[in-house]
């Protein structure tokens, strides 16, 4: 029985490899649950539906203001805020100049937005970051992405990325830099 034992040791000691290789996860996926909205953050971002299929659109609003430090006074209440944290940029570069990467750091609720940075703005428009809502806005038409369909989907954007699931089962998505994979 010894000798068995011996034999069968020896030979799963031929059989197994010496070290196995470690796994490592690179990527964790992220979650759109059905009926609910999912804030992926500020674009650029590339986007791989892995399982399910959801809805992928981005959330901005857009305003006219007049700004010559970091506080922005816009001339009317925005129909859509701007987000803490969202990027904010220049819809067109006359008579308006706000750095690159410069974000909302506060929304007053009416007409006074503060920004990360001092900007120049005299009667211009500029578009910020907005909410992920669960149903996308009319002006802006989801992407309706579906795991195995297609590839991955970049967002050449500075507004917000999102997805919902109000019309689907839900999905499990990675999210990358544009270009790291």
């Amino acid at each position: 029985m010894k000798k068995v034992l011996l034999l069968l040791a020896a030979l799963f000691a031929t059989v197994l490899p010496e070290a196995a290789p470690a796994q490592v996860v690179s990527q964790q996926p992220l979650f759109i649950n059905n009926g609910f909205a999912n804030d992926f953050g500020n674009g650029p971002l590339e986007l791989k539906v892995v399982l399910g299929s959801a809805q992928l659109f981005t959330a901005y609003g857009t305003g006219t203001g007049t700004a010559t430090t970091t506080a922005l006074t816009l001339t009317a209440t925005p129909a859509v805020p701007p987000i803490i944290g969202g990027f904010i940029t220049c819809v067109a570069p006359t008579n308006c100049s706000i750095p690159a990467n410069t974000t909302v750091t506060a929304f007053n609720g009416t007409t006074g937005v503060t920004l990360s940075a001092t900007a120049t703005i005299t009667a211009a428009a500029v578009n910020w970051g907005a909410a992920c809502t669960i149903v996308p806005n009319a002006n802006n038409p989801p992407i309706l992405a579906q795991a195995g369909v297609g590839g991955d989907l970049p967002f050449y954007t500075q507004g917000r990325i999102c997805g919902s699931s109000s019309y689907s089962s839900g999905a499990q998505v990675l999210a990358f830099p544009i270009g790291a994979h």
